[in-house]
């Protein structure tokens, strides 16, 4: 017989799975006892009263302590996780909320709290059985549906600029967004006040930028987004992060573009840092494309974690004599890294044919495949990154954004990228106008 769904005073505890559940509005908890009617007893307790007296009296008597984390309440959550933290050290917690853009600001907080997961209450009743059964170690209703195949592990292509300078994190800005496909009609939200099936309006990531360039920030100048979630928080959240997190505490550029930036006031963690691995992998079981701008990053303090999963390593230099023995150092770096392999590929930016260096040159005398030459536009980009849009916004046939052809058809995304009109044409109308964003 199913469980009828009620908010039980903890004075009354029946049999089966017992959740607790503090929150300082009583029709919240009201909700989440008819979301878990089938499967456990919600006992709703106002976070405005606690006492730790109250909970070592209590302690013990339920499965579950979830935490209300809606836009009101998140600090007091937080302060409430704290203090049970330090009353039972290790006590498994649990945040409860929504993942709508307007409240995604309680999933970071959550995070950031220590919470193990996060029940989302715009989503299905199916996600959120399978959270909860997860989260009690249960073993699988009845006609659940199988689990869907393992997703496969996304790619990973490092833009490495040999030295500052050279534009590798203009080219990362330009790539990311033209790899990146756009969400159909059906993912579309058709009103402002839609919402996609994941729950969110804003679309589920495919594409991810990560930008640990020097210096910091600039894929955020770029793109006119903006984030509180950087890098280093990442990194001690290494091992929750999943794309619910992707799509709601990372800022997103128009589309399935997420972009994840080393804070502008943050010491940089060190290369051997060890949650970057787990990072890296969680990261690339949630997106198609991860791609890394490092530029203007001396190649020592590139996380080694990077180099060792990256499928591709793509030098970035120009014709000019300090970017060539810039790039000798790099490779020297690089070896001792043990990543001066196959994976690597040159290109050369802001190419010019009369310089009296040839791309090709460069490429032969470090045994170096010559991926693309882009040609110096540097006026041209800096006028229109001024006016808040990327080149290609602008103008998309100019020749710096066709000689990308080569280097996204190296991207392994779910959409081709042909030069063809239609394509461009929806490359120039997508986002609406300026994205700038001053302070």
């Amino acid at each position: 017989m199913n469980a009828l769904a009620a908010i039980l005073p903890l004075s009354k505890l029946e049999p089966g799975v017992d959740v607790l559940f503090y929150s300082p509005d009583e029709k919240r908890a009201q909700r989440l006892a008819a979301r878990l009617r089938d499967l456990a007893h919600v006992h709703w307790e106002d976070i405005r009263t606690f006492s730790p007296e109250r909970w070592e009296s209590r302690r013990g008597t339920q499965h579950l302590i979830l935490l209300d984390y809606s836009t009101d309440s998140a600090d007091a959550s937080t302060a409430l996780a704290r203090q049970l933290t330090a009353l039972a050290p290790g006590l498994p917690l649990f945040g409860v909320g929504s993942t709508a853009s307007d409240q995604a600001a309680g999933v970071l907080a959550a995070l950031r709290a220590g919470v193990l997961d996060f029940f989302d209450m715009d989503a299905s009743d199916e996600e959120i059985r399978t959270l909860l059964e997860h989260a009690l170690h249960l073993p699988a209703l009845p006609a659940t549906p199988a689990a869907p195949a393992p997703r496969k592990r996304g790619q990973l292509v490092l833009l490495l600029g040999v030295r500052p300078g050279v534009g590798a994190s203009t080219l990362a800005a330009h790539l990311g967004v033209l790899a990146t496909p756009q969400p159909s009609e059906k993912e579309r939200p058709r009103h402002a006040t839609d919402k996609t099936e994941s729950g969110s309006d804003t679309p589920t990531p495919r594409t991810l930028l990560l930008d640990l360039g020097q210096p910091a920030g600039d894929a955020e100048l770029y793109l006119g987004i903006a984030s509180d979630f950087h890098y280093a928080d990442a990194l001690r959240s290494a091992s929750r992060i999943d794309a619910t997190l992707i799509r709601t505490a990372l800022p997103h550029h128009p589309g399935r573009l997420a972009v994840l930036t080393q804070g502008t006031e943050m010491p940089l963690p060190p290369p051997e840092a060890p949650e970057a691995a787990v990072l890296v992998e969680h990261l690339l079981d949630h997106v198609e494309m991860l791609l890394c701008d490092l530029g203007g990053l001396p190649t020592r303090l590139v996380p080694s974690a990077l180099l060792h999963a990256a499928d591709e390593i793509w030098l970035v230099a120009d014709q000019g004599i300090a970017s060539v023995v810039s790039l000798d150092a790099c490779l020297h770096e690089l070896e001792r890294a043990g990543a001066r392999d196959h994976r690597l590929s040159l290109v050369i930016n802001r190419h010019d044919a009369d310089c009296g260096i040839a791309a090709e040159q460069v490429a032969k005398r470090f045994n170096l495949p010559l991926l693309a030459t882009l040609p110096d536009r540097s006026r041209t980009l800096r006028a229109s990154a001024n006016q808040g849009f990327l080149l290609h916004q602008v103008a998309p046939r100019d020749p710096y954004v066709r000689a990308l052809a080569p280097l996204l058809a190296r991207l392994r995304t779910s959409v081709p990228h042909p030069a063809s009109t239609p394509r461009w044409k929806t490359l120039l109308t997508r986002g609406g106008g300026p994205r700038w964003k001053t302070p």
